[in-house]
C-alpha cells in the first residue's frame, strides 16, 4: 500500500487503470498536461526527460502510452517531487520513471543524451495576471523558478542530435516559443493550435521541435475542445480518455 498524507487521495487517470495522487494543498494537473502527453509521438526505447513535472501524471501517461526505454522526471518542489513518487510505486512505474527533486536548469547532471524532452512549463511571467498568494502554487503558474528560455536552453542542453522537445504554452506566446527555440538550434517542426470551441480563437499550441532540425514546420489543423454545443469533440474524448 502507497502512503497518504492529509488533504490527499488518488484520482483515476481514465487510462488502462493507471491512478495519481493529488492533494488540495497542491497544484492539481490540468486537461493541458492530458493534451501534451497525447500529443507526443512513439517513444517505444527512447530516453524521456520531463521538466516540472508535478505530481507526474504526464510522465505516468506516457509511460503508459508512448513506451519510452526511461522517463527521467525532474521536479523543484519537494513535496510535488514526493507525491509523484508514491504515484509511480502506485501504478508499479519504478523500471520506468526515474524521479529528481531539482531544478530543471539542472537537468544535465542527471541525463545527457537524451531522445524527448516534454514540458508543462508555468504559462505566465511574473507580475502578467493575478498571482496566486501560495508559493508553491504561484510556482506552478509563474516564471518564477524557471522561465521559457530557461525551460528551451536546458531541454537543448540534455537532447541529442535530432532529439525532440514537446511543448504546450498558450498560443500569444507563440513568437517567443520560435524565437528561443531558434536562438538554441531547436527547429520547430510541428505546431498545433488548440481552440476551446470552433467559434473561439487559439487560446494554446502544441509544439515539437527538433535539435539541429531543417527549418519545415507543419502548422495542423486546429484541436476543438468542444462541439458548438458545448460538447467535447471525438478527439477531446479519445485524448482525455471518456
Amino acid at each position: 500500500m502507497v502512503e497518504l498524507k492529509p488533504q490527499e487521495k488518488t484520482e483515476d487517470l481514465q487510462c488502462g487503470g493507471l491512478r495519481i495522487i493529488q492533494s488540495s494543498e497542491e497544484y492539481r494537473f490540468t486537461t493541458d498536461a492530458v493534451l501534451l502527453a497525447n500529443f507526443c509521438r512513439e517513444m517505444r526505447g527512447k530516453i524521456c526527460v520531463e521538466f516540472g513535472a508535478g505530481s507526474g501524471v504526464i510522465s505516468i501517461l506516457l509511460a503508459h502510452k508512448k513506451h519510452p526505454k526511461k522517463i527521467v522526471a525532474v521536479e523543484i518542489q519537494p513535496q510535488l517531487a514526493d507525491m509523484m513518487r508514491r504515484s509511480v510505486e502506485l501504478n508499479g512505474l519504478q523500471d520506468k520513471i526515474e524521479v529528481h527533486n531539482a531544478d530543471l536548469k539542472e537537468s544535465a547532471k542527471f541525463v545527457r543524451d537524451a531522445d524527448v524532452v516534454v514540458c508543462n512549463p508555468p504559462y505566465r511571467r511574473v507580475g502578467s495576471g493575478e498571482r496566486q498568494l501560495k508559493r508553491n502554487i504561484a510556482l506552478c503558474r509563474h516564471e518564477i523558478a524557471a522561465t521559457l528560455a530557461d525551460v528551451v536552453q536546458s531541454a537543448a542542453e540534455v537532447l541529442n542530435n535530432k532529439g525532440s522537445l514537446y511543448l504546450i504554452h498558450q498560443s500569444d506566446r507563440l513568437g517567443e516559443i520560435i524565437a528561443e527555440c531558434t536562438r538554441r538550434n531547436l527547429a520547430v517542426k510541428e505546431i498545433l493550435p488548440v481552440c476551446p470551441a470552433p467559434d473561439k480563437q487559439p487560446n494554446l499550441v502544441l509544439i515539437r521541435a527538433v535539435k539541429g532540425g531543417e527549418i519545415d514546420c507543419k502548422l495542423r489543423s486546429p484541436l476543438y475542445i468542444t462541439d458548438g454545443e458545448g460538447n467535447y469533440t471525438e478527439q477531446t474524448r479519445i485524448w482525455y480518455g471518456l
